[in-house]
């Protein structure tokens, strides 16, 4: 990960990005964990909401990988096409894991 490319294109010096990024880590694993619990109920509509603010607050840091995966729940979401959500999670939560590490490797 690149924490100056990406503070470069939203203007901001490394220690702001560095602050935005924990405030997105902590927002991101409430969500996660709301998503597990609204997909294990099959609850759409929260589904909808978590996945919708995951996607939002990664696409604004430039972490496309998480905001492909989370647009694809929601999408899904959307459409009430609950069937293979709990697969796609675990995959998000891999790939929000392997982010976090990265931060703390760099940080």
């Amino acid at each position: 990960m690149e924490f100056e490319k990406i503070a470069e294109k939203l203007g901001l010096d490394i220690e702001d990005i560095k602050e935005l990024f924990e405030l997105y880590m902590q927002t991101t694993s409430a969500d996660l964990e709301s998503l597990k619990v609204a997909i294990e109920a099959g609850d759409a509509e929260l589904i909808h909401k978590k996945a919708h603010s995951i996607k939002g607050a990664s696409g604004n840091l430039y972490l496309d990988e998480l905001y492909g995966l989370a647009k694809e729940i929601d999408d899904l979401a959307n459409a009430n096409s609950l069937d293979g959500l709990a697969d796609m999670l675990r995959t998000l939560q891999y790939k929000y894991n392997e982010f976090v590490e990265k931060f703390d490797k760099n940080s």
